[in-house]
């Protein structure tokens, strides 16, 4: 009995939770290609290409899909600003990319929960990132929430 009571306890103390902001914010872009960094994120057999903007004080995460794209970044506060929007256009990267292994990535998504790795709990309040997510960037989901859980927390 004592045993399991120490096992809850260490799962306790190792648990961490999050409370964020969401804020959707109008935002403009420009995609110069010397501001821009590919991250690439492998999962077993899929491959997620994330664009990272390193012009501004936090870095900015990029998310292209189909003819939209999603912009992901905190703020001084540290309140997850996001902005989405058509686009449809070339771009060139010469810079070389990053690339992390996220096959071990597991996340359960809630209406404004998002569980990572069964350890961190980040409670979202505001603008609804997880639907967004889900529905509008289906192929990029895993990826963000990974961004989500991992660079903006």
């Amino acid at each position: 009995m004592s045993q399991i009571k120490i096992e809850n306890q260490e799962n306790k103390i190792n648990q961490i939770e999050i409370k964020k902001k969401v804020f959707f914010f109008l935002h403009g872009d420009d995609f110069k290609e010397e501001d821009l960094e590919p991250l690439v994120l492998i999962d077993n057999e899929r491959i997620h290409l994330v664009m990272i903007k390193k012009k501004y004080p936090y870095d900015m995460y990029y998310f292209f899909e189909n003819k939209k794209y999603l912009k992901v970044w905190n703020d001084k506060k540290g309140n997850v600003l996001l902005y989405f929007n058509n686009w449809s256009g070339n771009l060139f990267i010469s810079n070389p990319q990053k690339t992390e292994y996220i096959d071990r990535f597991t996340y359960t998504a809630g209406q404004n929960k998002l569980i990572c790795d069964e350890r961190k709990t980040i409670n979202l309040e505001g603008f609804d990132v997880i639907s967004l997510a889900i529905n509008q960037f289906t192929a990029h989901e895993e990826a963000i929430f990974y961004i989500l859980c991992y660079k903006l927390s």
